[in-house]
């Protein structure tokens, strides 16, 4: 496993910007370390007599990083990000650092509601493999399928999949693709697992909890069912 991360999008917060000073107050123990990123965004003109783009600044995301470098923080305005980088930790140890810095954010911004929340895990998979194999089926459940007058073998893919989810209301989008730069010896594989749900009236934090339960079951659903018995065994991961 690459990396897990939740997102939690909100709606009618009392932003301002001493919000992720006051944030790091509360946090500065655990996430020692801030970065500033400045949001921008490309607004592309095409015509027939001119072509053109203007870049405008759409604000800033605070990043909070942990000692070890292995759990993050990251706040705009309307959006919080919980990201958990190697060594994973179990699914239960993670939720409760999601629901403390939503809290958190919620007692500083007072949001009216959250109106999206995503639950994504991307996972890097090698295997003994000097080429893309023709027999993607030994490895993979969900894999590209070449018909067999293109030869038998193909390169490098990226496949992108929307899934029925087992929880219903939510999107869950399964990506399989090659990694670039793998090695000659071994050929790298990213599992990419994103649950997403949007709700047509936002939500309370009271239902956070259950909505991003169930994100997590449909995601180790994938998980789970994407992947033959064979790869498992080759698949170093830690309980999720």
């Amino acid at each position: 496993m690459i990396e897990a991360l939740c997102e939690i999008f909100f709606v009618g917060s009392e932003w301002n910007s001493t919000i992720p000073g006051l944030l790091l107050k509360k946090i500065e123990k655990n996430y020692p370390q801030t970065n500033e990123l400045q949001q921008v965004q490309a607004n592309v003109t095409l015509s027939p007599t001119s072509q053109g783009a203007q870049f405008q600044s759409i604000g800033v995301r605070t990043q909070f990083i942990n000692q070890d470098k292995s759990r993050m923080i990251q706040l705009e305005q309307e959006l919080v990000v919980i990201n958990q980088l190697k060594p994973y930790i179990k699914f239960k140890d993670w939720c409760p650092e999601i629901y403390s810095i939503v809290n958190y954010y919620s007692e500083l911004a007072k949001p009216k509601g959250i109106k999206k929340i995503g639950v994504r895990y991307i996972n890097e998979i090698s295997l003994p493999l000097q080429v893309v194999s023709p027999k993607m089926e030994e490895y993979f459940r969900i894999y590209p399928n070449v018909p067999m007058e293109f030869g038998s073998m193909h390169g490098r893919f990226m496949l992108r999949m929307e899934l029925p989810s087992h929880h219903k209301g939510h999107e869950l989008v399964v990506t399989l693709a090659t990694k670039t730069g793998s090695l000659n010896e071994k050929f790298s594989f990213l599992f990419d697992i994103y649950d997403m749900m949007q709700f047509e009236q936002p939500i309370s934090l009271n239902e956070l909890s259950r909505v991003v339960s169930d994100a997590h079951d449909n995601v180790v659903l994938a998980f789970e069912n994407g992947l033959t018995e064979e790869t498992k065994t080759l698949f170093e991961e830690g309980e999720k």
